[in-house]
């Protein structure tokens, strides 16, 4: 039955982790850009119609650290109102703000997975500064996520230095490269994956790095990717996400507007969750 559930999106324009690390800056106009495109769909699926709570992360300032505990009870906030969530950056160093009010609003008792489809680790060490590559440093030094919950999807190996691989090796996390998701694998290898998260934790959390698609679909990002996933790929994961009863959040990140040609990255964003939603409004 449609609509049973209902959802809640939360924006974070911020992009200082991406300035941290050197990117190209312009995320924190990411959720405004969703939001223009997304607000045109008119599917029956009674996407729109099932939004109850649209909030915006405000009062941002430089310190990334404060940013984070900001956006992490605003998250956990709107997660205890609404059972379903979808967060929008800004810089991927708000993946670890996603998982941590996720973790607040459900309490230490309960296991998180996460699958964090990417070009990159994204577990950089917050040093000198924490930054958009830092989201799952913070979240497994800080015991939010488990290791053995965490999977990276899609990872480039060019864009990823070694102390990155050292970190995955000391702490067995699991990699799915993107060479072994060409010529059409993607959809099914995500749904094997996601299949075995969900099958160990109590709920999910995807994170999806915009990066992860090659530039042609996806220009508009702080850090793009000559290859990638196709839009094809992307709806067809996210629509697999969107049936599991596991997943109850999806994060959207490091949109960045300011790149974009002819809204093709904003489009996709918003497609995404789209997809993403429409499957999820008809779990029974």
């Amino acid at each position: 039955m449609i609509n049973r559930i209902k959802w809640c999106l939360i924006g974070i324009p911020d992009h200082q982790g991406v300035m941290n690390v050197g990117g190209r800056v312009g995320a924190a106009a990411g959720p405004a850009a969703f939001r223009r495109i997304f607000q045109k769909f008119k599917g029956r699926d009674g996407v729109l119609e099932a939004l109850v709570a649209d909030r915006d992360l405000t009062d941002i300032g430089p310190e990334v650290t404060e940013n984070h505990r900001k956006a992490a009870l605003l998250i956990a906030q709107s997660h205890t109102a609404h059972p379903l969530s979808v967060v929008v950056g800004g810089g991927h160093d708000h993946g670890h703000s996603q998982l941590l009010g996720l973790r607040q609003a459900l309490g230490p008792g309960v296991r998180l997975g996460c699958i964090n489809v990417d070009a990159h680790l994204d577990v950089r060490k917050p040093s000198p500064l924490i930054s958009s590559g830092s989201p799952f440093y913070l979240a497994i030094t800080e015991r939010v996520l488990d290791p053995e919950d965490f999977i990276e999807f899609g990872i480039q190996p060019h864009c990823n230095a070694p102390e990155l691989w050292d970190f995955i090796d000391a702490n067995g996390i699991q990699v799915i490269a993107m060479k072994d998701l060409r010529h059409g694998r993607a959809a099914s290898a995500f749904q094997a994956a996601l299949t075995a998260l969900s099958s160990r934790c109590d709920f999910v959390v995807v994170s999806l790095d915009l990066d992860a698609a090659a530039s042609a679909y996806a220009p508009g990002v702080s850090a793009p990717q000559s290859e990638g996933f196709s839009g094809s790929d992307f709806l067809g994961m996210m629509t697999l996400a969107g049936q599991n009863p596991k997943v109850i959040s999806l994060g959207i990140f490091e949109l960045n507007p300011e790149h974009d040609i002819d809204d093709r990255t904003a489009r996709l964003a918003a497609t995404s969750a789209y997809h993403f939603l429409a499957a999820a409004l008809k779990r029974t």
